[in-house]
């Protein structure tokens, strides 16, 4: 499908094909290390996908041979600013940036983000960059994808989101390795744990990432927000507050997509979905 919109800034490339989005970190020198200004330019280009109607699926891939590497430890920006965030004196600003501008951020825009978001990984998929992915609806893993949760191994505590990841979507002996660890696992283990929704050849990685947001962009758009939510949401509900929920979203109008859906389906035709 042709680009129908492209731009680029701060490592992060934009494209548009029809009604998929791909945010495409481009720092292949570094791995697709995160800078500050790149953290701050993802969670911008995350939010602008939520408002775009044009959009209704997303992608997150890496150009090169990794997905994320994680933050970019040697940019000036972080030498200056994390000793600070570590000690006292500075320390309270910093932990207060942190809660407005923070790695948590980005993974949070994409968990509250109503239109479904595709992991393309392969290669590096580490700290930021594990969690990044995990954030994802879906995971496609390349064959040389690694996934790790390498905090432990700089002294650091579980950052973007990586316990909350780890102790939903692992058993808690499997969840304990990978962060107490650290040590990295390949697509065909993150595919077989549950981490991944498919492990695939390399070459065939963004091929069939785009088919799954394709197939998610041709679905009913508001639907679609509902069910991403309604499952997130499960994640930490009782029984009782998910019927709650699922009774309070079927008593919304039916109009747009949804009776599309419902006359499509009567009329024994293909469904022609708008977003709407």
């Amino acid at each position: 499908m042709a680009v129908e919109e492209w731009w680029s800034e701060e490592g992060l490339e934009f494209r548009r094909e029809g009604a998929v989005a791909w945010l495409v970190l481009d720092r292949p020198e570094r791995r697709n290390a995160v800078t500050v200004k790149l953290r701050h330019a993802l969670r911008e280009a995350i939010e602008e996908t939520r408002d775009d109607p044009e959009i209704r699926a997303v992608v997150i891939a890496g150009n090169g041979t990794a997905f994320c590497s994680g933050a970019d430890l040697g940019e000036p920006d972080w030498i200056e600013t994390e000793p600070a965030r570590r000690r006292g004196g500075q320390a309270n600003i910093a932990r207060e940036d942190g809660r407005h501008h923070g790695w948590w951020h980005v993974v949070k825009a994409i968990w509250e983000n109503e239109k479904p978001f595709v992991a393309a990984v392969n290669g590096a998929a580490y700290g930021f960059g594990c969690n990044l992915a995990l954030a994802c609806d879906l995971v496609i893993a390349g064959e040389s994808a690694r996934f790790s949760e390498v905090f432990v191994k700089r002294g650091l505590p579980l950052e973007a989101g990586g316990a909350f990841w780890l102790a939903k979507y692992l058993s808690p002996a499997r969840a304990k390795e990978m962060a107490l660890l650290g040590d990295p696992i390949d697509g065909a283990r993150a595919e077989a744990w549950g981490l991944a929704n498919r492990c695939v050849a390399d070459e065939e990685l963004w091929t069939v990432a785009g088919d799954f947001a394709q197939r998610l962009a041709d679905l009913p758009t508001i639907g679609v927000g509902h069910v991403k939510g309604q499952v997130n949401d499960a994640f930490e509900s009782t029984f009782e507050q998910v019927w709650k929920q699922e009774v309070s979203l079927l008593g919304i109008g039916i109009g747009g997509d949804q009776a599309e859906a419902m006359h499509a389906f009567i009329e024994k035709r293909e469904p022609r979905f708008t977003g709407r």
